[in-house]
């Protein structure tokens, strides 16, 4: 069961770029979000027909009836740039040229693989979904919606679990914590917000609602590139590591 991961994806190329993955990801994302929100506010904060919330339209809302090809194109690039980012974060962890635990724990390196096939799953119903909008496929688009973020969930769950050693653990790349602590409260601070958003929704209080799905989908933005912390291949600097002997290629 040694040297799962390594024996599956080895490094058949280069991985001094994978950075870009989450910095992609994160940055179309936001920028696919800013510009409904920007262009709804822009026409005078019109209410869509079928619009469940009377107050705040839901982001499916505003993309199934402005801009629709800007949603289709951001969740095309989001999706397949989270899913380089879901095997970015887990490759550099077991590749030689990067931190190189290539004999990490069993269950570690089972997680990873579950975590890429959970982000395979988010990355293609985004995409899907945003193609069966919710006002002409309303059925299609929930079922996707939900397989989006199930896939997130289980994705950003393992994800947090192979890297919390780094958080509490004996030992730890130097300055690696901090990354894997902010992403860590940025998890937590999505799983908070989106189980107030279904709590508020199925309550009837639409406008809070509206406006936390937001939160948590701009949270989600962040979540993304805060992986570049994890993918960055730093040169010109010593390797140091603390409370072990390994030496990184990352400070």
């Amino acid at each position: 069961m040694a040297r799962i991961w390594y024996r599956t994806f080895q490094d058949f190329f280069s991985i001094r770029r994978l950075w870009l993955f989450p910095l992609l990801a994160g940055s179309c994302w936001f920028l696919t979000l800013t510009i409904l929100l920007v262009r709804w506010l822009a026409i005078g904060r019109p209410q869509y027909p079928e619009q469940v919330n009377p107050y705040v339209p839901f982001v499916s809302d505003i993309a199934a009836h402005q801009f629709k090809p800007v949603f289709i194109v951001g969740c095309a690039i989001t999706g397949a740039t989270f899913l380089g980012t879901v095997f970015s974060v887990h490759h550099v962890r077991y590749s030689p040229k990067f931190y190189g635990l290539i004999d990490d724990t069993p269950w570690r390196q089972t997680a990873s693989l579950i975590a890429l096939v959970a982000g395979l799953a988010a990355a293609v119903s985004l995409i899907f979904l945003s193609i069966f909008d919710t006002d002409d496929a309303h059925v299609r688009h929930r079922y996707l919606l939900m397989g989006t973020f199930g896939g997130l969930f289980v994705s950003a769950v393992t994800t947090t679990a192979v890297w919390w050693d780094q958080i509490w653990g004996p030992t730890v790349f130097i300055g690696l914590r901090k990354w894997c602590i902010f992403n860590t409260i940025l998890v937590f601070c999505q799983f908070g917000c989106g189980l107030a958003f279904v709590i508020l929704m199925y309550s009837g209080d639409f406008k809070s609602s509206g406006i936390l799905e937001w939160c948590l989908t701009y949270l989600g933005s962040f979540w993304l590139a805060s992986f570049v912390g994890y993918t960055m291949f730093r040169e010109g600097e010593e390797a140091r590591i603390e409370s072990d002997e390994r030496q990184p290629l990352l400070v």
